[in-house]
């Protein structure tokens, strides 16, 4: 699998790009630098090629950006997230774009994911692992294949995971949803924050599942 990261600016999410039969991009970042990551993108890719835009979960950081990314590719990808984070997306809802002085585009989902699903990114099959508990409409992506996790914000590399404490978070949920994930054959983590990592994932989900379990 070919993947390449653009790390997050400030609070913007990381933003993967995954090239192949189906080239794909995942999360799209607060769209505050849609300038920097639209010439990033351009270094990795001729962005009219992109066939899929997902976004892993509803909020501003993951989001904000989609609708340059999703014009920079001819308006020819598919939008894809969870149908319990369509709402929020379709409508532009985000108290915390308004908090950053961002503004979230109101962006048709045009397909609605649900667990099991399977999607072909670049070269590879995964599975959509529905995982709520930092939203309701989470989402990891995995290939039993490359042993490779899409985590967006349930877990992060070193042990971490997101917060549960905002709207739509859920502690019980969340620890549930790493307690799945911990059960994966996973070689390569790529989170929505932080570093990715390929060899040892395991030994960091273990660590966050370990984690979990202070959680109230």
């Amino acid at each position: 699998m070919e993947i390449h990261c653009i790390y997050g600016h400030d609070y913007d999410s990381n933003i993967y790009i995954i090239k192949g039969k189906i080239p794909t991009v995942i999360d799209c970042g607060t769209g505050l630098y849609n300038k920097e990551v639209v010439r990033d993108i351009k270094k990795i890719i001729d962005p009219v090629t992109l066939k899929q835009i997902i976004l892993t979960h509803e909020h501003f950081d993951h989001c904000g950006g989609v609708k340059k990314i999703y014009e920079i590719t001819n308006s020819n990808a598919q939008v894809m997230a969870h149908r319990n984070a369509t709402e929020k997306i379709e409508r532009g809802e985000s108290y915390f774009a308004r908090m950053l002085g961002g503004v979230m585009p109101k962006m048709p989902v045009d397909v609605k994911l649900k667990e099991g699903d399977t999607l072909t990114l670049g070269d590879e099959t995964f599975k959509v692992i529905h995982t709520p508990g930092h939203t309701s409409g989470c989402i990891c992506l995995y290939s039993k294949d490359n042993k490779s996790l899409i985590s967006g914000d349930t877990v992060f590399s070193h042990g971490s995971f997101g917060r549960y404490d905002l709207p739509g978070g859920d502690a019980n949920l969340l620890k549930q949803s790493i307690e799945r994930l911990a059960k994966l054959d996973v070689v390569n983590l790529y989170p929505g924050h932080e570093s990715f990592i390929e060899g040892n994932a395991n030994e960091h989900l273990a660590l966050s599942l370990k984690n979990s379990r202070y959680l109230m």
